[in-house]
């Protein structure tokens, strides 16, 4: 009798040592898990996400869609300069960084009385992917009104060529209850000769953005 309840003593010893160890087993592996997930979370909160250069259009319109958005919301980090020709021509470079690399140029300038503009670069790589320009000749309509004979581009760029080109035209009066709306107005399709032209004077715009020394442009 006595070795009977001896033999029901070690196997119920056997269980709990048994119940014992599964639990602190999946103690161990909770706190595993956990410092695995804190560790994912930190790294994703302090890593970018990756970027690189678009392969096609719709890869530009998309990685276009995120800059501006983090244009809106301020994730870039901004310098400007100004600069004078002699009074003939004066602009403005803003340059927009993420975490110090080159996303945005912006360059808006006037000449003379009668002309303005602002142009954009949207880069990946140190590559510009994108071109917007906004050109504007303002003159006199008629006594004390105005009128704006505005000239939008579009380019978009693979490997410093332009593989699609969009324009929109359109005039706004100072005076008028019949002015377009620009949203409304549709894109044609352009000859990309004005995209050319301000691909080639990214390599210019991008060595300013370090100095405030800048030349006539």
């Amino acid at each position: 009798m006595s070795y009977i309840k001896k033999s029901k003593y070690s196997v119920l010893l056997l269980v709990f040592l048994a119940f014992a160890v599964a639990c602190q087993k999946r103690n161990e592996n909770a706190v595993i898990q956990q410092t695995e997930k804190k560790d994912t979370v930190e790294n994703n909160h302090n890593q970018l996400p990756s970027y690189h250069t678009p392969k096609n259009v719709e890869d530009i319109k998309e990685l276009y869609t995120v800059w501006e958005q983090k244009t809106q919301s301020g994730s870039f980090k901004k310098i400007s300069f100004d600069y004078n020709c002699e009074n003939e021509k004066n602009g403005k470079l803003t340059y927009f960084f993420e975490d110090g690399k080159l996303r945005i140029i912006e360059h808006a300038y006037s000449e003379y009385d009668h002309f303005s503009a602002t142009d954009r670069y949207y880069i990946a790589d140190g590559i510009p992917f994108f071109v917007y320009s906004k050109e504007v000749v303002w003159s006199f309509e008629s006594e004390g009104i105005t009128k704006d004979n505005v000239t939008k581009y579009r380019g978009y760029i693979i490997n410093d060529e332009p593989v699609e080109c969009l324009e929109k035209k359109y005039t706004l009066y100072s005076k008028s209850d019949t002015n377009p709306n620009p949203d409304e107005i549709p894109n044609k399709i352009s000859d990309c000769k004005n995209i050319q032209k301000l691909i080639k004077k990214y390599q210019k715009l991008a060595t300013y953005k370090s100095t405030k020394d800048v030349e006539c442009i």
